[in-house]
């Protein structure tokens, strides 16, 4: 049984109904985090690390996951427009084989964030010899150190921020498992 909606000329509606529309803006949240997280790993040198040392995912995992995910995009944007199912389908199986991909990715090595490596400085500072601390005795407070800190006091200390940066694939992931649920019923259901 096939579910044919009709508009008022009695033409199919081509546009993919609402379950079709929401999954649309749901793959173009998660193609933009993924953009996001694709542009940040290039930038770090995530690409160049990669090829020199020959640890991580290949990059044409990392690209195949972010060309399958665009190319289901323009697929599903393709069927919202004209309402041919079998443009749904062929989105659906492409935003499979991105989870898939994606999967791997996540599996086998996180590109994102790519942390710098470390300087050297801790042989620097070890070398250096521990300043002596004056007993507390000998220390004296006098009215222009008093003046100075009421003139210029010193900055104040800033709270640290809880990372926030591992929630931004987290939020992928989550984008990408609704957008598939919503691909899926749209396309089972027409709507």
């Amino acid at each position: 049984m096939t579910i044919v909606r009709a508009t008022a000329a009695g033409l199919p509606d081509p546009s993919g109904g609402p379950l079709g529309t929401a999954a649309l803006i749901a793959w173009l949240v998660t193609v933009s985090i993924g953009a996001y997280m694709l542009r940040t790993w290039i930038a770090r040198g995530g690409l160049r690390r990669q090829r020199a040392t020959g640890v991580g995912v290949p990059p044409a995992v990392v690209f195949g996951h972010a060309g399958a995910a665009c190319c289901g995009l323009a697929l599903w944007g393709a069927y919202v427009a004209s309402g041919w199912h079998p443009l749904a389908w062929l989105g659906v199986v492409l935003a499979a084989a991105a989870i898939s991909l994606g999967i791997s990715t996540v599996t086998l090595w996180t590109p994102y964030p790519v942390r710098a490596d470390p300087a050297p400085a801790a042989e620097t500072v070890a070398a250096a010899p521990a300043p002596a601390l004056p007993d507390a005795a000998s220390i004296t407070v006098t009215d222009e150190m008093i003046a100075r800190l009421l003139a210029e006091p010193l900055p104040a200390r800033r709270r640290r921020r809880p990372p926030l940066l591992p929630l931004i694939p987290v939020c992928h992931g989550f984008a990408a498992m609704a957008t598939f649920l919503l691909a899926v019923l749209a396309a089972a259901t027409g709507r």
